[in-house]
């Protein structure tokens, strides 16, 4: 676990709290996984790459947003990325940072954390590029025609193709109250 409080942000409170907010990002990273990874399964076996396309669509965001359900210390839970697919899932300046150094950083940490000097603490989960993943974000070039139709209709300003196996594609972000 990699705690960042560079940037002139205070340092990083003490154990007792990084293990809270731990606990709090690991449980809703969890969900959002199982959740979101099981509907983009089922999609892809009952109707391939292009009904995956429509999970993302239809149910990613609200699926992210329940993960935060029965986690009192939750506020919020987003995906975001430097290549968004989704308009939606562009970062915010600190986002843009976090993920910025983790494209930088290798090994990737498994978690991190950054303290900002207001508001809650950010739990950041990297989310890597894995084999099936490529159906949708891989090379455009190699996508067959209903797949490349499905997202230039879905997502005229994507962002998110071109990946390879171990690419960083993004991370789960978990803003967690501060005591």
């Amino acid at each position: 676990m990699l705690a960042l409080s560079g940037c002139g942000r205070p340092t990083a409170p003490g154990p007792e709290e990084t293990t809270r907010v731990q606990e709090a990002g690991r449980a809703a990273t969890k969900a959002v996984v199982e959740s979101l990874g099981s509907q983009l399964k089922a999609a892809i076996q009952s109707g391939g790459p292009v009904a995956a396309i429509a999970v993302c669509q239809q149910v990613a965001l609200p699926l992210t947003d329940a993960a935060r359900s029965g986690l009192p210390d939750v506020v919020a839970v987003r995906r975001t990325t430097l290549r968004p697919r989704n308009p939606q899932n562009a970062p915010d300046p600190l986002d843009r940072i976090v993920l910025e150094r983790l494209a930088a950083t290798q090994p990737l940490p498994e978690e991190l954390i950054e303290w900002p000097a207001e508001g809650p603490a950010r739990f950041y989960k990297p989310l890597v590029i894995q084999e099936v993943c490529l159906n949708c974000h891989g090379d455009p070039a190699g996508f067959p025609p209903p797949l490349t139709e499905a997202l230039a209709g879905r997502y005229p300003e994507d962002q998110a193709t071109g990946y390879a196996i171990g690419d960083l594609r993004g991370v789960i972000r978990v803003d967690v109250a501060r005591p």
